[in-house]
């Protein structure tokens, strides 16, 4: 298998298939480059019509549909992350590739509520394939994004490793996890409304993805980022049991979600800032969205929280479709036997701070006042040890390595220990450790660098870098990803990768060469970083 360089353009014509049966209707798509592409299927009805309800069904048709472009994406949001990065004087060399990041992620689709669409990538749009199904949940926080792009087109993985590759919009930020159930019975779904989208389109997955050539008995979740975290948290939702196989949770873990009196307070906040009365909540059905999503991303998690839980519109565990947090104080009953693959790269903050003119180039008088702001009294055993950890590198990556553990390594050791102690089925730990050949290795192996890696898509080459090395890693990524996907275990020729337990604590280096690890982050388990003192 070698990595496969592609995006959302064609390099032959393509030509519209026969069309494929659904439980709505009848489908046609374009193929070319050895794959059958379908884009925007609708999976759900026009979410503006129940707005802070659960998802329905779409209305049939009787014509044969051509799903020939990306649908609209859901209404976009903002993300905010704070902490330590709070500089704003963009580095030249950073900022490009920040810009080429934003190129290949923003397909310039329009927004609508009516949103609930999804993409099929397959190698054969016909029965009997029975291939395995990846499923990928988008990035952004549960803020903003969308299902397919440059960097996220799964075309590479259709065409070299024989799969079926899904991809959806769902309903995100306020419209998506805004909780108004305390509020009326009429919304008591409405924090996981975004979660519930997911769940319709795997459902829709279940009833027809053997008509596109794919196994619906062989699903595997997985995503980035924010879309890591819906993996998570479909790991521990009630209607998702059942829909799939596996799951892989890339730089996103979700140990603990919203509460529901945090999410209450946040609605109430919300209406205040509106000017709507508590009693008169139906009013949010019928406002200009944007008002109702500008208004609630002010609003901060009253109990504090960290990473893409902070500001509080993300999963809500509402005792009906989410019970309890996926992985505190143990991990899910739920999904005992789901197979899960978890991991980060090394370096994920060096992507928040790439406007900072002092990464790279800080004192470690700076370092320390940083660390202070984070972590108050208990700073210093903290700057310590990863000033020791860091010895030979800028002050500023001790800092950086700070923020990486604390917003997505400590949790995802965390998951995969619960997960472990469980004793039922594998859990697979990794860390992307390759760092692009880019603006001098500034960013080392920021967020998001496993992305075009495991799609083979390798773009932007301002973000990922060109050449043998980055060639061969996608490879071995795209490898374990479809090993794991067809049989849960990712390992392959020359690469055993050993299940991850609290004793060995095996962890899979990707990088030139890949190799396997034991216990390579005891940093992130000290109970300071992990914000438990």
């Amino acid at each position: 298998m070698t990595a496969v360089h592609t995006g959302l353009q064609d390099s032959e014509t393509a030509r519209p298939t026969a069309p494929v049966e659904t439980t709505c209707g009848p489908v046609r798509g374009l193929r070319s480059n050895g794959v059958t592409r379908f884009r925007g299927i609708p999976y759900g009805e026009d979410t503006g019509r129940h707005r802070f309800k659960p998802p329905r069904p779409p209305q049939p048709w009787a014509d044969v549909r051509d799903c020939f472009a990306l649908g609209p994406k859901a209404p976009q949001g903002v993300i905010t992350i704070s902490g330590v990065m709070g500089k704003v004087s963009p580095d030249a060399r950073a900022l490009q590739v920040l810009m080429a990041v934003q190129r290949a992620t923003d397909s310039q689709l329009s927004e609508s509520e009516n949103c609930l669409v999804l993409n099929v990538i397959t190698p054969d749009a016909s029965p009997g394939g029975k291939r395995p199904v990846m499923v990928w949940l988008h990035g952004g926080g549960f803020a903003m994004g969308s299902g397919m792009d440059a960097m996220t087109d799964g075309s590479a993985l259709a065409r070299c490793g024989d799969v079926v590759v899904v991809s959806l919009n769902h309903r995100l930020n306020a419209l998506g996890y805004l909780y108004l159930g305390a509020l009326h019975d009429d919304f008591a779904d409405s924090g996981n409304c975004g979660q519930l989208d997911i769940v319709l389109a795997l459902e829709w997955v279940r009833d027809n993805i053997a008509a596109f050539g794919g196994d619906p008995g062989n699903v595997t979740v997985f995503g980035e980022s924010g879309g890591g975290a819906k993996v998570g948290t479909l790991l521990g939702m009630t209607p998702a049991r059942g829909l799939f196989r596996r799951a892989i949770e890339q730089s996103g873990p979700a140990v603990r979600l919203v509460t529901r009196d945090d999410a209450a307070a946040i609605a109430e906040r919300t209406l205040a800032a509106l000017g709507v009365a508590k009693t008169d909540v139906h009013q949010l059905q019928a406002l200009d969205y944007k008002a109702v999503i500008s208004a609630a991303s002010q609003v901060r998690l009253p109990s504090g929280g960290a990473g893409i839980t902070e500001r509080g519109l993300a999963p809500v565990v509402d005792g009906r479709s989410i019970p309890a947090h996926p992985f505190d104080r143990v991990a899910t009953d739920l999904s005992r036997d789901i197979p899960l693959m978890i991991g980060t790269c090394k370096d994920e903050a060096t992507l928040f701070m790439a406007g900072d003119p002092e990464l790279g180039n800080m004192s470690q008088e700076e370092a320390r006042q940083r660390f202070e702001a984070v972590l108050g009294a208990n700073a210093q055993g903290a700057f310590d040890a990863y000033r020791d950890a860091g010895a030979g590198s800028d002050p500023s990556y001790w800092v950086t390595s700070l923020m990486t553990d604390r917003m997505f390594r400590a949790d995802s050791i965390i998951a995969a220990e619960r997960k472990s102690d469980q004793g039922a089925a594998p859990v697979f730990m990794y860390r992307v450790d390759y760092e692009p050949r880019v603006v001098d290795r500034l960013l080392r192996s920021p967020h998001g660098t496993d992305v075009p890696l495991m799609f083979g898509t390798l773009v932007p080459p301002e973000f990922i870098g060109t050449g043998p090395d980055v060639d061969a890693l996608s490879q071995r990524m795209m490898g374990a990803w479809i090993n794991f996907a067809r049989t849960g275990n990712p390992s392959q020729t020359g690469l055993d990768w050993a299940r991850y337990d609290r004793r060995e604590r095996q962890t899979m280096i990707f990088d030139v060469p890949c190799r396997l690890l034991a216990d390579p982050d005891p940093i992130a388990r000290n109970p300071v970083v992990q914000g438990k003192t």
